[in-house]
């Protein structure tokens, strides 16, 4: 029979380790334990997810991956007992390009003035609060111009419990920001005021908050707290994916437990693990980020009420930019602006290279169209004064003009564009040009 085992002692040195390992036994009930922790954490996270969704147990196909494009339509809005607690103070569009592993973010501000179905004429914000998440995605859709397949709904403390359960975000603050009138914590209607300083910052929950939703002193307007969300909401969806929150059960389980206590979705949960998978595939590949403003190519110009309008008063130009946004998108992020010069003795040569951008889809701004100093260029020129900061523009006007981009000889101090084209007769005969698509 076996003896039973005993550890070796010598004497005056006191104890040796053993000579064999601990018996089995021990291994295997550290090995059930593990995997009895992981299925807890396994089960507490789908059980999180289930409270999340209006929908959880619906395994049909993910809504608009058969045609390689996802929309989905974030809603921001406050916590119980905040003022206007049911107006949607951020309504975005995260678009996912799932064969090309493409996102875009679009953010539409909150004063766009919209018609809302039964209500007549408002801002975009109230369609949430008259008739919920499915009016909010209707409004959308006729705004935008594409299907919204899926939503979801998050309020101030979700954006909070979210940065902290992956252990916060690190931030480029891209200028010195101070709102002077930020409400307090504990009472909304008492101002505490809210500072940070220009440079990546480490944020908490709190602080991430406060980034988005400062808007006094020099936040700026709805359209810089529109990028600031953009930009943490990526900073958020990095760090969840990252395998340091993926491996770690603790943040897990508050990632979990912050999204099942804050958010409320029309996606299902088998629809959630695939569209984490999807994103986990898009990480490293180029976000496009959108926000609708004033601002030249923004598509919005403002009212005699101070409300936001489409240009023209129509939706058309924002519709056919939404439903190709993948193509152009990048180099409207680029907020490129462009001079004209007509280097031939034929009139109007500028003014059809402009025809032929916007032809192509492309909100580029034409700062000026007008007659280069010499009359005789025989070739076509693009000048870079941008220091290569618009690779996306000069990469489709090189492909247009059929040359290559130059830097300046002597580049002044403060350009007055971006980039400039002198168009030569090569262009005039057709030769200096090629057909100018993707």
């Amino acid at each position: 029979m076996r003896q039973p085992y005993q550890p070796r002692v010598v004497k005056n040195r006191g104890y040796i380790p053993p000579d064999t390992p601990p018996p089995r036994h021990i291994f295997k009930k550290l090995l059930a334990i593990g995997l009895l922790v992981g299925v807890m954490i396994g089960v507490y996270i789908v059980f999180n997810l289930i409270r999340l969704s209006v929908n959880p147990f619906d395994f049909s196909r993910l809504k608009g991956d058969a045609d390689g494009r996802v929309n989905i339509l974030l809603l921001g809005v406050g916590d119980q007992g905040h003022a206007g607690a049911t107006l949607a103070d951020t309504n975005m569009v995260v678009s996912i390009h799932t064969r090309d592993k493409q996102v875009a973010f679009i953010s539409i501000p909150r004063d766009l003035r919209v018609r809302i179905p039964g209500y007549g004429s408002g801002k975009i914000n109230q369609s949430h609060a008259e008739g919920g998440a499915d009016l909010a995605r209707r409004v959308t859709e006729d705004v935008l111009g594409i299907p919204i397949h899926y939503y979801a709904r998050a309020n101030f403390s979700g954006l909070k419990e979210a940065v902290d359960a992956v252990g916060g975000v690190d931030i480029e603050v891209e200028e010195s920001l101070y709102d002077p009138e930020y409400p307090c914590d504990n009472n909304q209607y008492r101002s505490c005021g809210f500072k940070i300083s220009r440079g990546r910052q480490h944020m908490n929950g709190a602080t991430a908050l406060k980034y988005v939703r400062c808007r006094k002193g020099n936040c700026g307007d709805d359209f810089g707290r529109s990028l600031r969300q953009q930009q943490v909401l990526q900073a958020v969806r990095q760090k969840a994916l990252s395998l340091g929150t993926v491996v770690n059960p603790v943040r897990l389980n508050e990632l979990a437990g912050a999204l099942g206590d804050n958010i409320t979705t029309d996606l299902s949960v088998n629809n959630i693990l695939k569209l984490a998978k999807i994103f986990r595939g898009v990480e490293g590949h180029e976000t496009i980020n959108v926000v609708l403003s004033t601002k030249p190519a923004g598509f919005l110009t403002t009212s005699a009420s101070s409300d936001l309008l489409p240009e023209g008063g129509s939706f058309s130009r924002i519709r056919q930019f939404m439903r190709d946004i993948f193509r152009v998108g990048p180099i409207w992020a680029e907020q490129p602006s462009l001079i004209i010069q007509n280097g031939t003795a034929t009139p109007g040569l500028a003014g059809r290279l402009q025809e032929r951008i916007e032809a192509d889809g492309y909100r580029i701004n034409v700062a000026a169209l007008i007659n280069a100093p010499r009359r005789d260029h025989a070739t076509t020129q693009i000048i870079d004064y941008s220091g290569g900061a618009k690779p996306n523009t000069l990469a489709y006007l090189e492909r247009l003009l059929g040359v290559k981009a130059t830097a300046p000889e002597n580049p002044p101090r403060n350009a007055p564009a971006d980039i400039t084209v002198i168009l030569g007769e090569d262009y005039l005969s057709g030769s200096g040009g090629s057909n100018g698509q993707d």
